[in-house]
């Protein structure tokens, strides 16, 4: 059952503003005077003058609480308000703001605030999609572009029931879950199928997919609605993220599946990591390569145990001190310097040289 939301736009609007589809780049940072400061598409912003108890940085907006416990968000180069003393925990991602006050769960989407329950005990957030239990209604439940979406009804939970990242996994615009029958559902553009009719043994979601283990131990993808039967066997290991699932299969060998293709990398097993559209992994000489977009980059002639992978980026330090950046298909020597701090937002790289002095790097160029 689709249940048409509600929409509270009076005070929202005000500070919101035209909706832009086209998202920000942010990053954000305390200075040593305490200072709180927003990086805003190139501009810098001095958003409080004290540094605030929590911040959360989203492609839209940054959510904060500051120092007097006020919900704020900055936007469009302005601060507003959310509310005051009555947050306990907030979420952001590329689209969606989500606030509890005590036991009521609100989103806010766009120009719109949206309450998605008055009792809500657990909930998971991805990209454009919250899905949470309703302890009034005793229904699980999916939000997803203005619409609730009652997917499970007349439930009694357990504890265990719809556990999030157990049971119950979201990621972007998709999420999937094994129902208390042990039906393993897919809810994608705010529609529900049932892809298995027993539970499956592991599975993980991303962008526009899931990669899932049935009950038999065939490795199975869901990518976009159609099906793909991987293997007869289950993976040694598998990692999901924006259209794309890196995976050792069985017989040894390390593959990505990129947009219904699969790509063989080769009979190893690497090491790899998995974030958004970057897939890190060391290839057979033990160098740092990059799968992006369907192509491989050699990046340098290590594998380094530390990086940072979000968005379409990764950034590391290599053995010779280089601040080195991969970025949207192009690789960066960004800085030279002594590190202090170094932080990926998204696609906004953010670095600190000296004792107050933090740059930003994005698209190729720098900002102070």
């Amino acid at each position: 059952m689709t249940v048409k939301v509600m929409r509270i736009l009076s005070w929202f609007l005000i500070f919101i503003g035209p909706f832009v589809i086209q998202a920000q780049p942010f990053s954000a940072y305390t200075n040593i005077r305490q200072e709180f400061y927003v990086f805003d598409n190139g501009a810098m912003h001095r958003a409080e003058a004290f540094s605030p108890i929590d911040y959360k940085i989203g492609r839209n907006l940054i959510a904060y609480v500051d120092n007097q416990q006020n919900f704020k968000v900055f936007k469009d180069g302005e601060v507003s308000m959310v509310n005051d003393n009555n947050t306990t925990s907030f979420e952001v991602s590329d689209n969606l703001l989500v606030y509890k006050n005590a036991s009521l769960l609100s989103v806010i989407d766009g120009n719109d605030q949206i309450l998605l329950s008055r009792l809500c005990d657990r909930y998971a957030l991805g990209d454009s999609i919250v899905m949470f239990y309703d302890i009034n209604r005793q229904t699980f439940n999916a939000y997803y572009n203005g619409d609730i979406t009652e997917l499970e009804s007349f439930l009694n939970i357990q504890d265990d029931d719809f556990s999030f990242d157990k049971t119950v996994k979201v990621s972007d615009n998709v999420g999937a879950y094994i129902n208390y029958n042990g039906l393993f559902k897919l809810f994608y553009n705010n529609k529900v199928e049932t892809l298995e009719s027993q539970p499956v043994r592991e599975f993980q979601v991303g962008r526009n997919i899931v990669a899932y283990t049935d009950i038999n131990n065939i490795f199975k993808i869901n990518y976009q609605g159609q099906e793909f039967t991987i293997d007869p066997f289950p993976p040694k290991s598998f990692k999901v993220g924006d259209d794309v699932v890196a995976f050792e299969n069985n017989d040894g060998y390390f593959k990505i599946f990129y947009k219904g293709s699969v790509y063989t990398i080769g009979y190893y097993q690497p090491n790899y990591k998995v974030a958004d559209r970057i897939v890190a992994f060391e290839d057979l000489n033990g160098y740092l390569k990059v799968f992006y977009e369907g192509e491989q980059t050699v990046i340098d002639n290590y594998y380094p145990e530390k990086m940072e992978l979000g968005y379409n980026s990764l950034a590391y330090i290599n053995k010779a001190s280089m601040l080195r950046m991969f970025s949207k298909g192009k690789v960066y020597d960004v800085s030279s310097m002594s590190l202090l701090e170094m932080r990926l937002d998204y696609d906004v790289l953010q670095f600190k040289v000296g004792f107050n002095a933090f740059r930003m790097f994005y698209n190729g160029e720098f900002y102070n």
